[in-house]
């Protein structure tokens, strides 16, 4: 099955001579897998950066239509970033601009998101993803965290639970850590605690942050089970 994946994505990576690099990442911004011409682009923060963006559209486009995105497209001056969503997974294409004569962007979608859909199917029929988000087992695993928020470091979210204000939220959490990392760079978790709650804020890793309230009287017992979870579903 990964052999399959691979060169899915592989056919990707030929669609047209533009095309550099392609990502497969989950919904919450983590590589899956990555297939380049070029190596100068790190695929963790392409995808974190992408799956901010999808998620921020996605907010944006509900509330302003019924419609649900199918695919970004992030323009600069030098590529093309092309993030095609499925239910479980995103296939992230960067496209360079200094070699996209002749590109036709309407069928390279088309052809992307076929792909894109090939791969969602395949994971999905392989026990060996699971398609549990890290914010669906901290819920799952501790029912009584209700809220709770994937962020980028910069304060982008990428997920969240129970957070109505999600984006002050994010920025407040990003503040926090990054107060933190003036101090050390080393800089793990950040408790806020008080008689009947903690915020929690800990690194998941170079990229992503996780906020969580957790409640009751051994609120910090419960932050060090859910730093416990973080660092066990990083290692998967």
């Amino acid at each position: 099955m990964l052999g399959k994946v691979a060169d899915l994505l592989e056919d990707a990576l030929k669609v047209h001579k533009s095309v550099k690099n392609v990502i497969l990442s989950t919904k919450e911004g983590v590589v899956v897998a990555a297939v380049s011409h070029q190596e100068n682009i790190d695929p963790r923060v392409l995808s974190t950066v992408s799956a901010a963006l999808v998620w921020a559209g996605t907010n944006v486009l509900g509330r302003v239509s019924d419609a649900r995105p199918t695919h970004l497209l992030h323009s600069t001056s030098l590529e093309h970033v092309l993030t095609v969503m499925q239910p479980h997974y995103q296939l992230v294409v960067v496209m360079s601009r200094a070699d996209d004569a002749g590109l036709d962007m309407r069928a390279a979608v088309s052809t992307f998101q076929s792909i894109a859909t090939r791969i969602e199917l395949l994971m999905g029929s392989s026990k060996a993803f699971t398609r549990e988000t890290l914010l669906g087992n901290i819920v799952k695993s501790f029912p009584e965290i209700t809220q709770a928020m994937l962020l980028t470091i910069e304060g982008l979210p990428l997920g969240s639970v129970g957070f109505e204000d999600h984006i002050e939220v994010a920025a407040l959490a990003s503040s926090i850590f990054a107060n933190g990392l003036t101090f050390s760079n080393r800089t793990e978790a950040i408790t806020i605690n008080s008689d009947r709650v903690t915020l929690l804020v800990t690194r998941i890793d170079e990229t992503r942050l996780l906020a969580a309230i957790c409640p009751g009287q051994r609120s910090d017992e419960l932050c060090k089970k859910v730093q416990a979870l973080v660092q066990d579903h990083t290692r998967v």
